[in-house]
């Protein structure tokens, strides 16, 4: 992938589009690819079901097992304007569940105890989310590429509550949009080198990616209602809160919110000279991403590490086969999530993709 988008789809992405570019070498006379892939995704966070410890209280605690073992359908054309100039769209799913958080408890007042049970255990749940990109991209040579994006991610659902998705449960059936909601919308430009020796496959054996991604936000620093900046003041039972956009408000987080904000991306990612040993006739990689998001209702970037990597094999009659293990770990800049604790998650993804040429 020639950028790291909204962090979470990008990652996933990659071992999908390492095996549509060794499978589709020998198509580049068609002007037209369409892609159809199912993908299985099998949750590997260790305690994301896990008990709470002495003196925490489970909050969100679903009684239905709360694993990623789900299958999603991820789907994209491209048209070749020509050899240089490439437009892609896409949509990409990931199904996930992250660790167990244990600092949320009373942490605006500075104090978390156990033994008086003002402390909270939080399991996530099975979480949902979803990315579409339309991508311009212009092959410059010698291993450089240059393109454009834009790219809008959304949370569709949490499984045990309506915790920061789009839409949460109404009354009698319908939906009502969520102010908490994580979703984000930014426009980018990256650039791809790839470089070093060609391996026995199409790739060289590095390509590193960097990237330029603005998020336009309101600059609007209003704390969100109903916070401890914006208690809201109620008169004959009706509470009023000063107004303030939504979903971008101060949400009395562990930093100050920001409007529009450049964040810039960056990634690593790696082929071998041969197939491995290990599982005969399968293409393995390694990639690294560091990895800022702007959601719109945090006040500041959430950054990532990301660790990936995994195996292609290349099918015939269009067909890739692809294994992608994830392993995310965030920093301590998330606004939801107060130190100690960090986002963190990992996942594994079977998926079966294929390309049709024309």
């Amino acid at each position: 992938m020639r950028r790291t988008l909204t962090i979470i789809a990008a990652a996933v992405l990659f071992a999908s589009l390492i095996g549509f570019t060794i499978a589709t070498a020998s198509a580049a006379d068609n002007r037209w690819e369409i892609d159809i892939a199912p993908a299985y995704f099998l949750n590997g966070t260790g305690d994301a079901n896990a008990a709470p410890p002495p003196g925490y209280i489970p909050i969100y605690n679903n009684p239905n097992p709360q694993i990623t073992n789900n299958w999603r359908v991820d789907y994209g054309v491209t048209y070749h304007m020509n050899k240089k100039w490439t437009l892609a769209y896409t949509h990409s799913n990931l199904d996930f569940s992250i660790g167990r958080v244990l600092s949320l408890g009373n942490y605006a007042y500075g104090k978390c105890s156990p033994a008086t049970f003002t402390c909270l255990s939080l399991i996530s749940g099975d979480i949902d989310d979803r990315t579409d990109q339309g991508t311009l991209t212009y092959a410059a040579g010698h291993g450089l590429s240059v393109d454009g994006y834009y790219s809008s991610h959304e949370r569709t659902n949490v499984q045990a509550l309506c915790l920061n998705q789009m839409n949460c449960p109404g009354p009698t059936g319908t939906e009502l949009s969520n102010p908490s909601s994580i979703n984000s919308n930014d426009w980018g430009v990256g650039v791809a080198y790839e470089f070093g020796p060609h391996t026995m496959f199409e790739p060289p054996m590095f390509k590193a990616t960097f990237d330029v991604d603005y998020y336009p936000r309101p600059n609007n620093p209003v704390p969100c209602p109903g916070s401890a900046g914006n208690p809201g003041v109620t008169v004959g039972g009706v509470t009023t809160y000063t107004p303030g956009y939504q979903p971008a408000c101060n949400s009395g987080g562990i930093n100050g919110y920001v409007g529009s904000q450049t964040v810039y991306p960056y990634g690593l990612t790696m082929f071998p000279f041969a197939d491995t040993h290990m599982v005969p006739g399968f293409i393995p990689f390694i990639g690294y991403s560091s990895a800022p998001v702007i959601f719109h209702a945090e006040n500041t970037p959430e950054v990532y590490n990301i660790t990936v990597f995994g195996l292609v094999k290349v099918l015939p009659h269009g067909l890739t086969l692809s294994y992608t293990y994830l392993k995310l770990q965030g920093r301590y800049s998330a606004d939801t999530v107060p130190p100690p604790d960090v986002i963190r998650f990992a996942v594994s993804e079977l998926k079966l993709n294929y390309a049709l040429h024309f």
